[in-house]
């Protein structure tokens, strides 16, 4: 059987995509009876304004002191109101957890400590995604080698991983994407394997496909096997696509670099289809 992750870290914000993604989150860790790790930035999206450092006067210098004390304050409550949030979620659930605030200063660094040590990570996309101001989706998964799930925040599904669409190019990242979800594959009602112009891979075998919809069949997922032309099309502007009109709930695939994950996260400026992504995405490299 698959090893499923044994420690989940969800980085959290005080939005209903916030809380949603946690949920997702807990589910899992309930589901593989997983250690869940609530990580929150205190401070995200606050910084002194630059007029507060000319203040000179007494007066002033005391009402830059109230301002500071003020944002503190709110984003201290807001720091309770999460944590409070998510433990209820998580006892609600049987879920093991702790929930970790991080403090003002090396913000990223922080992030990516409460990162390693984890199976997984889970983030939004796009903002409020969770991450740190100085922090993005691309940096967190090549500095800590962790798979990442982004749930979209407009995204309102139910469940994640009941109907999977793996991007498929036999490249060692498409493997290690499949060999960090097979848990999820295997427990998965379809699993279709797209393949995108397939003749312009060498390494696909001479029935494109069939390698790896044996290799996951043996693991107990149940694959098809499906290939299209891009025709011109951005590659990741094809999968995005596909997964959204198959009905999938979770596309997974690898990447190669900082620019694959981004074109997956932006994809071309003159459409506006990459600009949300539709569906959960687990991505690896």
């Amino acid at each position: 059987m698959p090893i499923s992750p044994k420690t989940i870290t969800v980085f959290l914000d005080c939005s209903a995509s916030g809380q949603r993604r946690a949920a997702h989150a807990a589910a899992f860790a309930r589901r593989w009876e997983a250690h869940l790790v609530g990580v929150y930035v205190v401070f995200k999206g606050v910084s002194p304004h630059p007029s507060l450092g000319y203040a000179r006067s007494e007066k002033a210098i005391a009402g830059v002191i109230a301002h500071e004390r003020r944002v503190e304050d709110a984003c201290e409550c807001a720091t309770a109101e999460v944590g409070e949030h998510f433990q209820t979620l998580c006892v609600g659930l049987g879920v093991s957890s702790e929930f970790r605030p991080i403090q003002r200063g090396k913000t990223a660094e922080t992030a990516i400590i409460n990162s390693l040590h984890s199976d997984l990570l889970v983030i939004g996309h796009p903002e409020p995604s969770g991450l740190p101001d100085d922090m993005s989706a691309d940096r967190i998964l090549l500095a800590s080698g962790v798979p990442l799930l982004i749930v979209p925040n407009a995204w309102k599904g139910e469940k994640i991983g009941d109907r999977i669409m793996i991007g498929w190019n036999a490249s060692p990242e498409a493997r290690r994407a499949v060999s960090d979800a097979m848990c999820l594959l295997v427990a998965a009602s379809s699993v279709t394997t797209l393949i995108v112009d397939p003749e312009g891979c060498k390494w696909l075998g001479q029935e494109t496909g069939c390698d790896i919809s044996q290799h996951l069949g043996r693991h107990g997922a149940h694959v098809e096997v499906e290939q299209v032309a891009s025709r011109g099309r951005p590659i990741a502007e094809v999968i995005l696509d596909r997964a959204t009109h198959s009905g999938s709930d979770l596309l997974v695939v690898g990447a190669r670099n900082p620019a694959h994950l981004r074109e997956l996260l932006f994809g071309n400026a003159t459409r506006t289809l990459l600009t949300k992504m539709p569906v959960p995405v687990l991505i690896s490299r």
